[in-house]
C-alpha cells in the first residue's frame, strides 16, 4: 500500500462564527483529521489539502478571496503540503490532484474532510473510477442537515446514509483503524 491523504475543504465556511454552513460535528471530525495527519506525517505519507472556491461567485458560500473560503486555522497544515484549489465537488475535476498522486506513486487514497455527502462522496467515486484503493475516514468527515421536499433530514442521517453508500467504493473505517493501516502499510 502506497497511500496519500486527501483533506477535503476544511474551510472557515463550516465553522462558527464565520461559516454560513456550520457543521454540527465539524469540530470533532477536525480533531480526528488532525490525529490522522499527525500519524501520516510520522509515516512520511503525502498529504494534499483541497480548498473549494465557487467559480465566479461574489456572494454566498466559498466566495474566492473571502474569509469563508480560507482554510480553517484549526487544521494543522504544513508549508510543504500542497494546497489545491477546486471549483467542483470532485477533487479530481480540473485540478492537478491526479498529477500529485502519480508523482507520489500513490495507489491508495485516504479521504477525510467536508462535507461527507458532497465533496467527500464525489471525490471517492472519482478515485474509484481511477482504480485507487480508498480508505474513507468515517469519523474524519462531517455532514450537514438537508431537506427533501420540505422534510428535514438530520445531519446524522445524512452522515450514516452516505457512509453506507461509500462502502460500495471504499473501506469505511475509523481514523484509528486508518492510522493502524498506515503504521503497518499492509491491508
Amino acid at each position: 500500500m502506497k497511500p496519500a491523504i486527501i483533506v477535503i475543504d476544511v474551510q472557515n465556511e463550516y465553522f462558527a462564527p464565520h461559516g454560513k454552513w456550520v457543521l454540527p460535528e465539524g469540530e470533532p471530525a477536525l480533531a480526528r483529521i488532525n490525529a490522522l495527519l499527525a500519524a501520516a506525517r510520522a509515516q512520511q505519507t503525502p498529504i494534499l489539502h483541497m480548498r473549494h472556491e465557487e467559480l465566479g461567485a461574489t456572494e454566498g458560500v466559498f466566495v474566492p478571496g473571502s474569509l469563508g473560503a480560507d482554510l480553517y486555522p484549526g487544521l494543522e497544515v504544513r508549508p510543504e503540503e500542497p494546497q489545491i484549489v477546486k471549483h467542483f465537488p470532485g477533487s479530481f475535476t480540473q485540478t492537478p490532484l491526479e498529477s500529485y498522486l502519480r508523482q507520489a506513486q500513490a495507489d491508495t487514497v485516504v479521504i477525510c474532510g467536508y462535507m461527507t455527502q458532497m465533496c467527500c462522496d464525489t471525490t471517492t467515486r472519482q478515485a474509484s473510477e481511477r482504480d485507487y484503493h480508498i480508505l474513507f475516514a468515517a469519523d474524519g468527515t462531517a455532514a450537514r442537515a438537508l431537506k427533501l421536499n420540505g422534510r428535514p433530514i438530520s445531519h446524522q442521517q445524512v452522515q450514516e446514509t452516505t457512509l453506507a453508500n461509500m462502502t460500495q467504493f471504499a473501506d469505511v473505517l475509523s481514523v484509528d483503524q486508518i492510522i493502524e493501516r498506515l503504521q503497518t502499510k499492509t491491508e
